[in-house]
């Protein structure tokens, strides 16, 4: 009967911790918040792209258009004017289709080149309009102008010269 009563007052110590445990739980919040990227884009044709115009080869020199139209040589007799190769800026839009400005920086190539499929030149010296460092990119749509200069070498190849340059935009 002591064992009896033993195993009896075990039992119940048992139950009585079964019936005794809790349990309790809580809900937590979730947040995301997602933005409208920032997207930059080539203009392209001729009010768009780079352009260093129509120029003369029998001497080397440098061509600048800067980053608002402007053409140069360091020699400037090397200069052709032609309406229909007109100089221009490279342009870019940039789209903020946000609802807050936000912080960028832009990035230029240290160096492009272009070619006529016999020589190549080498574009180098970029500017752009956008502040140096990082700028504030505005909701809506956004000008980027872009300049450089063209390396001509003395007696390049006749021809239409073409090629790319890449900008980056981190925001």
């Amino acid at each position: 009967m002591k064992h009896l009563l033993s195993l009896t007052a075990i039992a119940l110590c048992f139950c009585a911790t079964q019936a005794m445990a809790a349990s309790d739980s809580a809900t937590g919040n979730s947040k995301a918040k997602i933005i409208a990227p920032v997207t930059i884009t080539a203009v392209t044709g001729a009010s768009g792209d780079l352009n260093f115009g129509t120029m003369l080869s029998s001497s080397a020199h440098v061509v600048t258009v800067d980053n608002a139209n402007g053409r140069t040589s360091t020699v400037s007799s090397m200069l052709v004017d032609d309406s229909a190769n007109a100089p221009h800026s490279g342009v870019f839009t940039v789209n903020n289709g946000g609802s807050a400005a936000v912080t960028a920086t832009l990035a230029l190539p240290s160096s492009a080149t272009v070619s006529n499929g016999t020589d190549t030149l080498t574009v180098n010296n970029f500017t752009s309009n956008f502040p140096t460092g990082s700028g504030n990119i505005n909701t809506g749509d956004t000008t980027v102008m872009v300049g450089a200069d063209l390396n001509v070498t003395a007696n390049a190849s006749s021809g239409d010269y073409t090629g790319t340059y890449n900008v980056t935009l981190s925001y």
